[in-house]
């Protein structure tokens, strides 16, 4: 099931919030001044709603064989 240029359905939800978390995970994990005893959530979040926007954006103007505007 893939969405056509300008669509979105409910895969690519799924998908942008995985790649969301992935995301948020592993930049929170590689600053350089990590300390596990004070998570910043709202920086996580931060990191989570810019990748998901970002995701659901290419998809947005990706048509159903990946390729941008339906050329690239």
């Amino acid at each position: 099931m893939t969405s056509g240029l300008f669509e979105l359905n409910l895969n690519d939800l799924v998908k942008g919030l995985v790649v969301a978390v992935i995301a948020a995970v592993l930049t929170y994990f590689t600053q350089p001044t990590l300390d596990l005893n004070t998570i910043d959530w709202a920086y996580l979040v931060r990191i989570s709603l810019t990748t998901a926007m970002a995701y659901l954006g290419k998809n947005l103007i990706s048509d159903s064989d990946g390729k941008v505007l339906g050329k690239i």
